[in-house]
């Protein structure tokens, strides 16, 4: 197989028959998907072995099965073609400017505040593809590709602006019972109980606590979930207090499989920001974006 560069690169084709063939074990299969012919298929799947220099797939009785190397390979060379066809997507929307914008959300707080927020605004520009997608932890928002994202943070990176779309006060809530005094509960009495973490958030439980006034150490025992719906679903189960924001929590309040273990808010060092780059920050859907996330929540 030739060098399609200077680089030490396989051909893009083959790795994407690889990847069909890995998919499906089965070389008919593949050719089928891809329309080509077996033997075509199977040609490709040679010149990839013949560069990377190890078998990749190899024959059984019951058909094709992986070998350790290729297994290992496919897990790096998926990623990376997802990744190279969504560079692509969005390198082939850059050519239609102001008619499709692309975002990023938290999954929790994407899905519960800004998604109803988001399909209004796509219901009153229908000439805008708004694309959403989700993200755990930070962006690096002028290497992202992506022309605005909700983010939980501290404020902007340089080059970018932020508007505050809401700050983050959660409270300690447990299932009905889970606390055999009455709230609200003092900051050993929290302690005491068992306390359910968020994974991003580890150290929220002991300075909450602090500022009630309890002595704690850090790590502090108790599960960790990556979620706040996690954690929601863990609290209404009774296995323990959580920390959780209004927006989480709200639904299982007003039906009272949640209480309030006390009236004094944790006010987190992050909060949700709109931010894009200010490049970005000129366009005209992004001012209408900008201007429609920052109105009244009842308008939303």
């Amino acid at each position: 197989m030739k060098y399609p560069t200077q680089r030490h690169l396989p051909s893009i084709v083959n790795l994407n028959t690889f990847e069909v063939i890995a998919r499906r074990l089965s070389v008919t299969a593949a050719a089928d998907e891809l329309g080509l012919t077996q033997s075509a298929v199977s040609r490709q799947l040679s010149d990839l072995e013949s560069f990377v220099g190890v078998p990749l797939c190899r024959r059984t009785p019951t058909g094709l099965e992986l070998t350790t190397d290729g297994a290992n390979y496919l897990r790096r060379v998926r990623t990376l073609l997802d990744e190279l066809e969504s560079a692509t997507i969005a390198a082939s929307m850059g050519s239609m400017p102001g008619k499709i914008l692309r975002m990023s959300v938290p999954t929790t707080f994407g899905t519960i505040w800004a998604m109803p927020r988001l399909c209004a605004f796509a219901a009153a520009h229908r000439h805008v593809q708004l694309d959403v997608a989700t993200h755990t932890g930070p962006i690096a928002m002028r290497d992202s590709g992506l022309d605005a994202a909700i983010i939980n943070c501290e404020g902007p990176e340089p080059g970018c602006v932020a508007d505050l779309l809401h700050p983050v006060h959660s409270l300690p809530m447990a299932a009905p019972g889970l606390a055999r005094a009455k709230p609200p509960l003092s900051g050993s009495q929290l302690a005491a109980l068992p306390l359910l973490h968020q994974s991003t958030a580890p150290n929220a439980w002991p300075a909450y606590l602090r500022q009630l006034g309890a002595s704690v150490e850090i790590p502090m025992p108790g599960p960790h979930y990556g979620l706040l719906t996690m954690a929601l679903a863990a609290a209404e189960a009774g296995l323990g207090a959580a920390l959780l924001p209004d927006y989480v929590a709200a639904p299982a309040l007003e039906a009272g499989r949640l209480v309030r273990l006390h009236d004094k808010p944790f006010v987190s060092p992050r909060s949700y920001f709109l931010v894009t780059t200010q490049e970005r920050t000129k366009a005209p859907i992004i001012e209408a974006l900008r201007a429609w996330l920052l109105k009244a929540p009842a308008a939303a």
